[in-house]
């Protein structure tokens, strides 16, 4: 049985739960169909019949049924609709105008004077030297690319290095605690027994770095538990690949090592640094208002002394 998404509209189609989805292919791999608004006539949409919201994720054998289904319905829609010319469309992310996340190819006919827009921009000027590094980089991430020949060992070995990162996170993010707890104990009682709140306040920044440290490594375990799924699941990892990127979510992320505010509101971080916070701004306000309901004695004494005959 496929992964399905309940949520999904193409996996609700996939599982044939979609009486008005006009399917005109189905196998054990993929489903094909004409989508709500077709561009043109015989405008099909091919789907894996797993859930997969990019083509980062396709399996090497899902992308091989899904060209093959292509390439038949491509040659259906030319008996059937007999087209001028024939697009073959696959998008990935909001970016490259994805609006379903369940990756799909469109294979749109084309005809004389359709409705369909130009889908190249103008030529512009080219760098040579960019188009050079990129080419590189193109092939080096090639040299890089998932196999067919990932030995179930080399995964398990993929997914232990993985693991140690996430172990390694996790006994950081507890160091850190550790750590701060005899700083911030030092600092605050100082500031009681000295009636010190600029120490208070300096005990309050240790702790918005230790938290904003802490949230990085926890925001740094959630990206590896994403990888190692993605592992774990064969997602189309390249083997050995230590880039959390990778298993973003949406596709093109780029790395971000400042924790998300999603991170920060974690049950692991306000509920330990929230309250540090607040005592140590409770600490020294009362020391500022003590320090100033002090001076404000003096001056009064002052005052009424002066008053006094002789």
């Amino acid at each position: 049985m496929p992964e399905i998404d309940p949520l999904c509209g193409f996996c609700t189609i996939v599982a044939g739960e979609d009486a008005a989805a006009r399917v005109v292919y189905r196998d054990d791999d993929v489903v094909a169909f004409f989508p709500l608004e077709p561009a043109t006539r015989g405008h099909t949409l091919v789907v894996p019949r797993r859930h997969v919201s990019d083509v980062w994720g396709l399996r090497e054998s899902e992308g091989a049924a899904l060209s093959a289904a292509t390439l038949k319905v491509a040659h259906a829609i030319r008996t059937a609709v007999d087209p001028d010319g024939l697009n073959i469309i696959q998008s990935n992310g909001q970016a490259a105008t994805q609006t379903v996340p369940h990756v799909h190819v469109h294979v749109v006919p084309r005809f004389g004077g359709d409705r369909m827009p130009e889908l190249w921009p103008p030529k512009q000027p080219s760098n040579e030297s960019a188009l050079d590094r990129t080419a590189a980089a193109i092939r080096c991430g090639l040299g890089n690319a998932p196999t067919a020949d990932v030995t179930p060992e080399d995964r398990r070995q993929h997914l232990s290095f993985i693991q140690a990162v996430i172990t390694r996170m996790s006994q950081s993010s507890s160091s850190a605690k550790t750590w701060l707890l005899p700083i911030v104990t030092a600092a605050y009682g100082f500031a009681i027994a000295k009636d010190a709140p600029a120490i208070a306040l300096l005990g309050v920044g240790a702790i918005v770095i230790f938290g904003l440290l802490d949230a990085n490594y926890l925001k740094q375990e959630r990206e590896f538990r994403r990888l190692y799924d993605k592992v774990a699941h064969g997602g189309g990892i390249p083997s050995f690949s230590m880039n959390p990127t990778l298993a973003a979510p949406a596709p093109g992320v780029r790395k971000n090592y400042w924790p998300d505010w999603s991170d920060i509101k974690s049950w692991a971080i306000a509920p330990v640094y929230g309250p540090m916070v607040i005592a140590g701004l409770v600490i020294s306000l009362q020391n500022w208002t003590i320090r100033d309901l002090s001076w404000m004695e003096a001056f009064t004494r002052l005052s009424i002394y002066s008053c006094l005959p002789g």
